[in-house]
């Protein structure tokens, strides 16, 4: 192989000449390889790839332009290549000067697209302004013109585009790139990384201050790289004036990134260099990242820029890098909007779920959850093995085994019975009448079956219309519940004739034992007979032969009609209507009086005094009799103690008849008194010594009079008595 110039530092030289010796240099990296046949075509082999993702494609493969009109990019499907059942999506990037196709032939991703199942985007960078292919990655590789290209926009669109018309998987996008591809590779990983699973790179690096690599997610990152690859060189340097980082310092940012093991682990040796039959590959893993991704270095020992990988080696180099790339992808490979790895039938678009794994899906088991039945033929709920009559939606068991359906077998329990043509619950074999649904037997064999024959073990009877237990042929009265016999002609039947041997009675109605008919009182049971016609019975009538009496209410034997107190024994009459009994009224021929409280033959009514047999008038109202009143016409007096003439209630001395007045209330009268208006003085004589006399002598003079004034009153009082 040719041995490279190492680049210098170009921070301070901006010739020509320069660019076009590193472009030199990479076109004769490619010539070298392609005159060694380091590029072989894919062998036909088992493939090791997960059986999940092996999709039989054929190699008559379709290839479209998609992107903007300004720039398109090749994508390559495999044949028969359904857009409905989504493949991973491989972004094949070519190093500086080269194509898509170039890099996808270099790792043999042609063949693999139909191999392994997936679609192959093949874009070409842009020419820099000396006509060589290059894509603007990172700062040391490989704008060299500094050029205004956005490749990781374009990319974007192709992908999306390929996304959403071409069936590439969402979740299956690899970028895989060698040299200035591996560069592009790792600025989509850090602009794109939310939008793609891996990243690989053979002779890429990162940036060399990873603080430029925005992160914006965690995709796999496999970092492969020759040890004596003198353009990049495998432990670092610089392009263009721009540095970039050694294999192993690339992969330890995206490690410290995922938060992964502080250090690599050592994981296997791998054969992917031609000649096979030999491990020529160191792999190591930065394990147990917490973003659940990977992180890796495949170290080339003596490897150059660029190794002769190789379909051929013992580790086909497609297969193995897809196979890492694709880790934790799970392709949909029937298309039915289930993953494989949730999909029970992963190349069955019909179905996805076995939830009773009997090994048919739930979408064609019509019993998905019952793991002994899948197939209804007849469609009637009950699965063929379990089903008496698969082909009969109308059948399912045959309990007695009689080969009729327990749903058409009328008797299902019973393998003698299927049919009951009248319904009655009875087989037509043991049914004596199996077109009549109301009967089975005929016992007493008159022809009329049991349920209508009233009398099923008489043959003379049937019929029973009154239900009254007796046959019409044997009942006077057939229609009549009530009756059977007329024992006396008389058309009324012997329980509703009340003398069922009497033709002239049929209704007691009073239940008194007489017939309506004899009985004057025929709703009466203590009534037959009325003597006197007055419409009350005798035993009722207290007069039974007066027909203008019949009620004596008070026993006082007149009659109520009569009987001016028919409810008073006592009375009978009134003659002065004034509805007190003769018997009790003190003046029963006055309307205005009825009672003489004190028998003064005075009724109270009139008398002033009702219980005072002396007294019945007062004529001034005062309250005392006429005959007690002195003074009967002057209603403020009734008394005159002292007989003078003016009545005590008017008399200043009403038991002196000689005094009256008392003009000067000095307590003697005007008549005594020489000074009649001076309350000082009564005297003539201005000696008042003598005045003790005087009043003594009038005091006795009081006496005498009052003790003549009370054997006066006692005589009269006597008298009175008398």
């Amino acid at each position: 192989m040719v041995e490279f110039i190492k680049c210098g530092d170009f921070s301070m030289i901006r010739t020509q000449v320069i660019p076009l010796l590193i472009v030199l240099i990479f076109i004769t990296q490619s010539f070298s390889l392609s005159t060694n046949n380091s590029i072989n075509q894919f062998e036909e082999n088992n493939s090791n790839i997960d059986e999940r993702y092996s999709i039989e494609y054929t190699d008559n493969h379709t290839t479209v332009e998609i992107g903007p009109s300004s720039r398109k990019a090749v994508l390559e499907m495999p044949g028969g290549h359904n857009t409905s059942y989504k493949l991973p999506l491989v972004v094949a990037l070519h190093g500086f000067t080269n194509s898509g196709s170039f890099v996808s032939s270099y790792f043999d991703l042609i063949e693999s697209v139909h191999k392994n199942g997936h679609l192959l985007l093949r874009p070409d960078g842009s020419y820099s302004a000396t006509g060589q292919r290059y894509w603007n990655a990172t700062d040391a590789c490989c704008n060299i013109w500094n050029e205004d290209v956005d490749d990781v926009s374009w990319l974007t669109v192709l992908i999306n585009e390929a996304i959403t018309y071409h069936g590439a998987d969402p979740e299956g996008i690899i970028l895989v790139g060698h040299s200035n591809g591996g560069f592009m590779a790792h600025r989509m990983a850090c602009e794109r990384g939310d939008m793609i699973r891996a990243a690989i790179s053979l002779a890429g690096a990162t940036y060399s201050d990873f603080n430029d690599c925005q992160n914006t997610g965690h995709p796999n990152i496999l970092q492969i790289h020759g040890t004596l690859d003198s353009v990049i060189q495998y432990d670092g340097g610089s392009l263009f004036g721009g540095n970039y980082p050694s294999a192993p310092q690339t992969v330890n940012y995206w490690a410290n990134r995922s938060e992964c093991d502080a250090s690599l682990t050592l994981i296997d040796e791998l054969d992917i260099i031609s000649p096979s039959g030999q491990n020529d590959t160191i792999e190591y893993e930065y394990l147990n990242c917490n973003f659940g991704n990977r992180v890796s270095l495949w170290k080339i020992p003596d490897g150059g820029h660029l190794p002769a990988v190789s379909s051929a080696s013992d580790d086909d180099f497609a297969e193995t890098i897809l196979n890492w790339g694709l880790t934790g992808y799970s392709p949909d490979s029937d298309g039915d909007g289930f993953r494989d790895d949730v999909d029970d039938f992963p190349h069955d678009p019909l179905e996805n779920q076995d939830s009773d794994g009997d090994g048919v899906g739930d979408n064609s088991d019509a019993f998905p959850n019952d793991s002994t039945e899948t197939v209804d033929s007849d469609d009637d709920g009950v699965g063929d093995n379990s089903d008496a009559f698969p082909n009969d939606s109308t059948e399912t068991v045959d309990s007695d085994n009689d080969g009729v359906g327990d749903n058409s077998d009328e008797f299902p329990n019973d393998s003698t019975e299927t049919v009951d043509s009248d319904n009655d619950g009875v087989g037509d074999n043991s049914d004596e009448f199996p077109d009549d649904s109301t009967e089975i037997s005929d016992t007493d064999r008159d022809g009329i079956g049991d349920n209508s024959d009233v009398f099923p073990l008489n043959p003379n009877e049937h019929l029973d219309t009154d239900s009254d237990g007796v046959g019409d042929n044997s009942d006077a009265f057939p229609y009549n519940p009530l009756e059977n016999m007329d024992s006396d002609g008389d058309g009324i039947g012997d329980n509703s004739d009340a003398f069922p041997y009497d033709s002239n009675e049929t209704l007691d109605s009073d239940g008194d034992g007489i017939g309506d008919n004899s009985d004057v009182f025929p709703y009466d049971p203590d009534e037959t007979i009325d003597s006197d016609n007055d419409g009350v019975g005798d035993n009722s009538d207290i007069f039974p032969n007066n027909s203008n009496e019949t009620a004596d209410s008070d026993n006082d034997g007149v009659g109520d009609n009569s009987d001016m107190f028919p409810y008073d024994p006592d009375e009978t009459i009134d003659s002065d209507n004034d509805g007190v009994g003769d018997n009790s009224d003190a003046f029963p021929y006055d309307s205005n009086e009825i009672s003489d409280s004190d028998s003064d033959g005075v009724g109270d009514n009139s008398d002033a005094f009702p219980y005072d047999s002396n007294e019945t008038i007062d004529f001034d109202n005062d309250g005392v009799g006429d005959n007690s009143d002195v003074f009967p016409n002057n209603p403020d007096e009734y008394l005159d103690s002292d007989g003078d003439g003016i009545g005590d209630n008017s008399d200043a001395f009403p038991y002196d008849s000689n005094e009256t007045l008392d003009s000067d209330d000095d307590g003697v009268g005007d008549n005594s008194d020489f000074f009649p208006t001076d309350s000082e003085r009564w005297l003539k004589s201005d000696t008042q010594n003598q005045l003790p006399i005087f009043y003594l002598l009038g005091l006795i003079l009081f006496l005498f009079w009052i003790s003549s004034h009370s054997s006066s009153s006692q005589s009269i009082e006597d008298e009175i008595e008398d």
